[in-house]
């Protein structure tokens, strides 16, 4: 056997499924009829118990109820407690021929999202279906917000960056694990209070200009600071800093991800320091040389090279440029131009050492020319030197 076939209906995400209870089944068919004319995405589904209700409740997803209060063994608040009490949060509408300012202020006070008194005449239905929708709408909004919430809250808690979530009075309100282990501080030790613990006094006058203009400007910041571990520990951390406006600009909080830039920023000066003796060493050197990455662009030239081939400018500055186009621009102070240029592409794709190869000069004398293939970082590199022969060619 085959069931009945599905209300495309109930797959549409639009759908608004009331669940209607009352005792009066003619009342029901009537409210459902109305309902369902007025707003066409109204799915409405009606009972006449309480227990059927609450099964409805529990087998089928629910998005509003519509729910008489004098009914038989009961009343709509009775009906209204009990769903709550089962964990139903859906909005619950009660709409009830016995009115009053007692049981309207009783509704709300034990959860009732709104309360109508039956009436003659068509209008009444039309006022139901838009507090209904109003509800419906409500709810779903603050729904996906709370969803949206947990999302947010879900990656800043496993976030491999430390984050730290300000107010808009820039009081700490959330600290994830990533920024405890960084910092060293409990989330409890720093919630309620501000950035002082970790920013030491020489950065504080500093960090509190950064904060005004962020408030004031309500865009981010990225930066660099040292910062001061719950021990006394000294760190470098890289700041990432965003403030959250709503859509009428007004701030509702900033965010603040950083990491731990300590080991990073020590490699990075101990490089820098490197590269400065290695640029006096090269330049000192009474050979000329040359260094090319691995897509034939220059890295470093030093003085002596631009001396032996009379090249003007500064050899600082020739870091990025093609040595193809360089050594055809070099190769006419070659006896053999093409030669010149034809020789370094073949050193270059053999990638063998070349020891002391004699290459004679337009003038008639001779540089000698040493090459290795070299290993960088990110990739193969060219090593290349030359220094004046001793006689003429």
């Amino acid at each position: 056997m085959t069931g009945p076939p599905a209300d495309p209906k109930s797959d549409d995400p639009s759908t608004v499924r009331v669940l209607h209870v009352d005792d009066d089944p003619a009342f029901l068919d009537l409210t459902a009829t109305y309902l369902e004319r007025i707003d066409e995405t109204f799915e409405v589904s009606s009972e006449t118990s309480v227990e059927d209700a609450l099964d409805a409740l529990e087998s089928a997803p629910i998005d509003c109820v519509v729910s008489d209060y004098d009914m038989p063994e009961t009343d709509g608040l009775a009906f209204l407690q009990r769903a709550r009490d089962n964990g139903v949060d859906t909005p619950f509408v009660l709409f009830t021929g016995k009115g009053s300012e007692e049981i309207a202020s009783e509704a709300i006070s034990v959860g009732a999202t709104d309360y109508i008194q039956k009436r003659g005449g068509n209008d009444q239905y039309e006022v139901l279906a838009n507090r209904v929708r109003n509800a419906v709408d409500q709810h779903r909004s603050r729904a996906a917000l709370a969803a949206s919430q947990e999302r947010l809250s879900r990656f800043i808690g496993q976030s491999p960056l430390g984050t730290i979530e300000y107010d808009d009075e820039f009081r700490i309100v959330r600290v994830n694990p990533a920024a405890e282990e960084i910092l060293g501080y409990e989330e409890s030790e720093l919630l309620g209070g501000t950035w002082l613990p970790f920013v030491p006094e020489t950065e504080r006058r500093h960090v509190a200009v950064l904060e005004r203009d962020l408030l004031a400007n309500k865009g981010g910041y990225q930066s660099v600071n040292e910062n001061v571990r719950s021990d006394g520990e000294r760190i470098r951390c890289a700041w990432h800093n965003q403030v959250v406006t709503d859509e009428d600009g007004a701030v509702i909080g900033v965010f603040s991800q950083f990491e731990d830039v300590t080991e990073a920023e020590a490699r990075k000066r101990e490089i820098e320091r490197t590269n400065a003796v290695l640029s006096t060493a090269l330049d000192a050197l009474p050979v000329g040389m040359l260094v090319e990455d691995g897509d034939r662009r220059v890295i470093r030239a030093n003085e002596r090279v631009y001396e032996l081939f009379d090249i003007d400018g500064d050899p600082e500055a020739a870091a990025g440029r093609d040595c193809r186009e360089l050594a055809v621009q070099l190769s006419r102070r070659f006896a053999d131009p093409e030669g010149f240029v034809d020789g370094i592409e073949r050193i270059v794709d053999a990638r063998q050492p070349v020891d002391d190869e004699r290459l004679a000069l337009a003038d008639g004398t001779a540089l000698i020319r040493t090459y290795r293939p070299i290993d960088l970082p990110d990739g193969g590199g060219h090593l290349w030197a030359y220094r004046l022969a001793n006689g003429p060619d």
